[in-house]
């Protein structure tokens, strides 16, 4: 048999670089040279003569000119191409490379195509190169594809007027090559398995007979012999490669003539009711809505015809052919994927295929100002290879979804957030339900639900809003126009502070005096605001009231009268500083986290106490108590409109027999119900000031008239005081020896709104 093809000798290599036309020159020691040359040599196993059917199977394909060869070279470590040229311009040509490995890839033609014409030549090879050296390496640029022909015997010949045959690439089921009765040329396809099919008009009725695929190397010419048994009715099929020196069988099968299948197309509905309807609304529809095309005989035609008035007035015509999906007009596939139709681009010779309707509900929003909505009924006709045929009549429709339920309230609006956002609807889908926010009522923001159960829509809470400002709300059904709600005006709250946070402001009255022949003694009593203050500007309140009663004629005062919540400026009345001057616990300071801060102790008090022994009882011992508002009132708490999210502030403990401290924060309603509360613990002590933050829950979306923020010394009802023997005055701290317990310290007191 006659060889043809081309012999790649010599070739030299070509700059380096990490890119192509970018390569660095190499370094004169790690330099290579080559020279490509190629040429052609009439001999290949790839192109043998070959009968089929009388004719000349071979149909020599012109061998493509040298000089359009495209020639390659890449790098084997980095797999990056450095060199891409025509023959014609590489021939006689010195290429420089890096010392290495190196790929060659001469090609010319299809590597993917399938056909009679597609033809595709390579030489793909491994060399090396060295420094300083010139290599001449040769490659041959063979047939790469499998060459495939079809012989029928004389007997089918004779016997059926009306046949064809198909070989299929890898059982794909649109990869494949026709070959018609009278067909003599030799096809060609990319290597892999190949199988045979044989289609024939028996008695009016098309069958096909498969044959068992073959695995297929490039280079290899494949003919498959196809005979009828007259006397079985049964097909035998020979599969043959064909090389210069002999014909090896690859595979031979006797199909008998029942196996031949019987079944045409069908048509079956997935997501359409009993009537083969299927309605969906917007955003709402179901997880599959298609018609599945099942045609073991291939996919000749596949014709919808159309009854919509909507697609008609878009310049839909009354049918389509879906397998000339590339010649339809483009307003008219754009008419159909509007409605989210889909289909796949290429049906002609597919044994499965489908018409899918489950994005309408994704891409169409109903239109109220539309004359007529999305509906129509739909027939799908496929006629399959072998001229059966299978039909199925539908109907889809675009129902009207409704506008949502939503009443927003002003407790919806806090300082920087809306919250407690609902939705619902009865037709539709919760999860398509959007709120809208917006300050000019023209520039929407919008944000979905976090969660959804039975119709209605739950969202987060919508931070990021500025305080005091007008917003105008609305609930959308899937961001249509056509059903969102009549927007609302909610106002946010004001940002506010605690007055006084820092406790700067703070004044002290002596209580009571008394002079004896050996010292003089005072009881303070301290309040957190200006002394000139007006009521409603006196933020804090402490317990001192409760533990500086009036000591009568007692000459011990400091036993029967002290006040637990001190301001740090005042130092030698803190417990801090007690505890440190004569208990020798020098990690209690007094400074504050920014200026002054404010202690609140544990102090024993009342009559009957005794300065003169450690193991002396006090006959009261009080947590020192800090609150926003009035200490000890019903209705403690300050009149506050706006509702943080938090409070944080700075604080030192100092823990006395294993306590604990728990400050916390309450807001109240109109009707003295409570709507937010929030704690955090303190379980050991701190003698460095640390921010603690305090988040508060809300239970109630009503507004808030009242909030108190309170900051024990103790959780303890029965707290416990170690009694300090003082140093002042006779008897070695006759007026200045206390009972002290927990301190808590703290400073700069914010509230957040985030």
């Amino acid at each position: 048999m006659r060889r043809t093809g081309f012999i790649l000798a010599g070739f030299a290599v070509l700059l380096s670089a990490c890119t192509e036309g970018q390569l660095a020159v190499p370094s004169s020691e790690e330099q290579g040279g080559v020279v490509i040359m190629l040429s052609s040599d009439e001999s290949t196993n790839a192109v043998p003569s070959m009968k089929a059917g009388g004719g000349d199977a071979s149909s020599e394909t012109d061998l493509p000119d040298i000089d359009d060869f495209e020639v390659e070279i890449y790098s084997l470590s980095s797999g990056w191409r450095l060199y891409r040229d025509t023959y014609a311009n590489t021939v006689g040509k010195t290429i420089a490379l890096n010392a290495g490995e190196y790929r060659l890839l001469a090609q010319h033609g299809d590597s993917l195509g399938i056909g009679f014409n597609s033809i595709w030549y390579a030489a793909d090879t491994q060399f090396t190169v060295h420094g300083q050296t010139t290599e001449e390496i040769s490659a041959v640029a063979k047939m790469s594809k499998v060459k495939v022909a079809i012989e029928y015997g004389p007997n089918l010949m004779q016997k059926y007027s009306q046949y064809h045959s198909r070989v299929r690439l890898d059982g794909s089921s649109s990869r494949y090559l026709r070959f018609e009765k009278d067909e003599t040329r030799a096809g060609y396809l990319p290597a892999g398995s190949l199988g045979y099919e044989f289609y024939v008009n028996v008695e009016g009725d098309w069958m096909y007979y498969p044959a068992a695929p073959v695995e297929c190397s490039p280079n290899d010419f494949i003919t498959f012999h196809v005979e009828l048994d007259l006397g079985s009715g049964s097909l035998k099929v020979v599969t043959v490669r064909v090389d210069d020196s002999m014909e090896e069988v690859l595979n031979e099968e006797t199909i008998p003539a029942e196996a031949a299948p019987k079944d045409p197309p069908a048509i079956t509905l997935s997501g359409f009711d009993d009537n083969n309807s299927y309605s969906f609304i917007e955003a709402d529809g179901a997880a599959l809505a298609q018609a599945d095309i099942v045609a073991k005989g291939g996919i000749k035609s596949c014709v919808l015809g159309i009854e919509s008035e909507y697609l008609s007035a878009l310049g839909v015509p009354a049918s389509v052919d879906l397998t000339a999906s590339e010649s339809l007009d483009d307003a008219v596939v754009e008419a159909l994927r509007s409605v989210g139709m889909r289909w796949p681009r290429s049906m002609e010779g597919v044994r499965f295929a489908n018409v899918d309707f489950t994005s309408s509900a994704d891409v169409l929003k109903y239109d109220k100002e539309a004359s007529v909505p999305f509906s129509g009924t739909f027939t799908l006709m496929v006629t399959d290879e072998l001229d059966r045929q299978a039909a199925a009549t539908f109907t889809v429709t675009n129902n009207e979804p409704e506008t949502p339920a939503f009443a927003p309230a002003e407790g919806n609006a806090f300082a920087k957030r809306f919250k407690g956002f609902t939705a619902s609807i009865t037709k539709g889908n919760p999860a398509a339900i959007g709120i809208q926010y917006s300050t000019d009522g023209t520039d929407w923001t919008t944000v979905y639900p976090e969660s959804v159960s039975d119709g209605t829509a739950t969202f987060a809470d919508i931070t990021g809003l500025a305080p005091e400002t007008q917003y105008q709300v609305r609930a959308i059904y899937n961001e249509n126009e056509d059903y969102a709600t009549v927007p609302v005006t909610l106002t946010t709250e004001a940002a506010a502070q605690v007055g006084n946070a820092g406790f700067e402001e703070w004044h002290s009255v002596r209580l009571y005096h008394q002079s004896v022949l050996w010292a003089t003694n005072d009881i303070y009593g301290y309040y957190f605001w200006p002394e000139s203050a007006l009521e409603e500007s006196r933020w804090w309140d402490t317990s001192n009231g409760t533990t500086t009663p009036d000591p009568g004629s007692s000459s011990v005062w400091d036993y029967r009268s002290a006040s637990g919540v001190v301001p740090t400026a005042d130092e030698g009345n803190t417990a801090s500083y007690h505890l440190r001057t004569h208990d020798g616990q020098s990690s209690l300071t007094t400074e504050g986290h920014n200026g002054n801060a404010v202690e609140i102790a544990t102090v024993g008090w009342g009559t009957g106490n005794s300065w003169i022994s450690e193991s002396s009882t006090p006959s009261n011992r009080t947590a020192g108590c800090l609150v926003m508002g009035t200490y000890g009132s019903e209705n403690y708490g300050k009149d506050f409109s706006s509702r943080p999210t938090s409070v944080t502030f700075w604080y030192k403990y100092h823990s006395y027999n294993g306590e604990t401290t728990t400050p916390y924060v309450e807001l109240f309603d109109v009707d003295n119900n409570r709507v937010g509360y929030g704690s955090m613990q303190i379980t050991a002590s701190a003698y460095s000031y640390v921010q603690a933050r305090i988040d508060i829950g809300y239970t109630s979306l009503s507004k808030a008239v009242r909030m108190t923020v309170v900051f024990p010394s103790t959780d303890s009802s029965s707290p416990s005081t170690k009694a300090v023997q003082g140093s002042y005055s006779a008897f070695a701290g006759y007026l200045d020896s206390r009972h002290i317990g927990s301190i808590l310290t703290v400073d700069d007191v914010e509230l957040i709104y985030e």
